[in-house]
C-alpha cells in the first residue's frame, strides 16, 4: 500500500511539472533566473522538463494502479530522484547555496529516493 501512495503522489507531481514544462517553458524555469529566448532552449525545456517528466509521471501512475509495475516504478523513482538529489547536493557544495525553493527540492528528492529504496528492499523480486 505504501508503494502505491508514494508512486501516486510522485505521479501527480511529475505530471504537473511535465505539463508545465511542455506548455510554459519560459515560466517553468523563471524562478531560477534563466532567460530562454531561442527555439533550441525552449525545445530542451519542453523535452526535459516537459516530456520526460510527463512520461515518467505516467510510469509512476502505472505503478500506482498496477501491482506488476510497482517494482519498476520504484526503481525508476529511486534512480531519477536519487540522481537529481545527488546533482543538486553537489551543486550546493561546488556552486553555492541555491534559492530556498531549490533547497526544498533537494529535501523532497532525498526523501523520495530513500523511501523508494526502502520499499524496494521490502518487496520480493
Amino acid at each position: 500500500m505504501a508503494a502505491r501512495w508514494l508512486l501516486g503522489i510522485t505521479a501527480v507531481m511529475f505530471v504537473a511539472l511535465g505539463l508545465n514544462g511542455l506548455l510554459n517553458p519560459v515560466g517553468h524555469l523563471a524562478p531560477y533566473g534563466l532567460e530562454l529566448a531561442t527555439p533550441g532552449w525552449l525545445g530542451e525545456v519542453r523535452a526535459n522538463y516537459g516530456g520526460m517528466h510527463l512520461g515518467i509521471g505516467l510510469l509512476f501512475a502505472l505503478g500506482a494502479v498496477r501491482a506488476e509495475w510497482q517494482r519498476t516504478g520504484l526503481a525508476v523513482l529511486l534512480a531519477f530522484l536519487g540522481g537529481l538529489a545527488v546533482g543538486r547536493t553537489l551543486s550546493v557544495f561546488v556552486d553555492g547555496t541555491p534559492p530556498v525553493f531549490a533547497i526544498a527540492f533537494i529535501a523532497i528528492e532525498w526523501v523520495g529516493a530513500v523511501l523508494a529504496m526502502a520499499l524496494l528492499l521490502r518487496r520480493p523480486a
